[in-house]
C-alpha cells in the first residue's frame, strides 16, 4: 500500500496534475458546479436557523461518512432543526454512525474545535461555508489521486493521513489550482469526479 509519507511533493503534484489533464469537459463542469450547489445549500440552511454557514458545513461534513449527498443534506438539516428547537439527539435518525451524529451536535454547541483535531471537516466547512480558496477537502478519493496516476489503473493506496500530511496535500493542491487559475476546492472537485469515473466507482 502506498502512503503519503512514501512519496515526494513533486510526485504528488504531478499525479494530481495528470488527473486534472485527464478530466473531460463534462467532468470539469460537474467539478466546478458541485461546490456552488453545496455553498448555496449551506447558506440557505444557515439562514433558516440563524446559524453561521461554517457551522452548517461542519455538520454536513461530520455526517458525511458512508452517506450519500442527498441524505447527507437531509440529515444535516434535521440535526440543525433539532438543535434549533432544543430537541434531543435521539429524536434525529441519521444515515451514518452515532459518533458522527454526536459530533454534529457538538459542533453546533461549540464543543468541538474543527480546526485543531479535524482538518478535513474544517477544510470542508471553510470551502462550503466560507468559500475559502485556500482550503482543500482531501477525502479518500483525493488521497488516492495524490498517490496513483491515471495510467496506473486502480491502485492500493492509503485513504487517510495525519494532520501534518493533510496540510501538505492541501498546500500542494492549492498550488496546482492556482496554476489553472482555480480555487483549491474547484481543482479538488474536478479531480474527485475524474478519478471516481476513471476507477468506475
Amino acid at each position: 500500500m502506498i502512503k503519503i509519507t512514501d512519496t515526494t511533493d513533486r510526485k504528488i503534484y504531478n499525479s494530481l496534475e495528470r488527473w486534472m489533464q485527464r478530466a473531460n469537459d463534462e467532468q470539469t463542469r460537474q467539478g466546478l458546479g458541485w461546490y456552488k450547489e453545496a455553498q448555496g445549500w449551506c447558506k440557505e440552511t444557515a439562514s433558516d436557523f440563524g446559524l453561521d454557514p461554517y457551522k452548517v458545513a461542519g455538520v454536513l461534513s461530520a455526517l458525511s461518512p458512508n452517506n450519500k449527498w442527498a441524505r447527507n443534506k437531509e440529515d444535516a438539516w434535521n440535526v440543525c432543526n433539532a438543535n434549533h428547537y432544543g430537541e434531543p439527539q435521539e429524536s434525529v435518525k441519521c444515515c451514518t454512525y452515532n459518533a458522527n451524529k454526536r459530533k454534529a451536535f457538538a459542533i453546533l454547541a461549540d464543543q468541538v474545535s474543527l480546526c485543531e483535531k479535524s482538518p478535513k471537516t474544517h477544510s470542508f466547512a471553510m470551502n462550503v461555508g466560507l468559500l475559502s480558496p485556500d482550503h482543500v477537502t482531501a477525502d479518500k478519493w483525493h488521497i488516492r489521486a495524490c498517490l496513483a496516476r491515471p495510467d496506473q489503473g486502480v491502485t492500493d493506496t492509503a485513504e487517510s493521513c495525519t494532520s501534518a500530511q493533510y496540510r501538505r496535500i492541501e498546500a500542494i493542491t492549492v498550488k496546482l489550482a492556482r496554476s489553472y487559475e482555480l480555487k483549491g476546492y474547484e481543482a479538488q472537485a474536478i479531480i474527485w469526479v475524474t478519478i471516481k469515473d476513471w476507477w468506475g466507482r
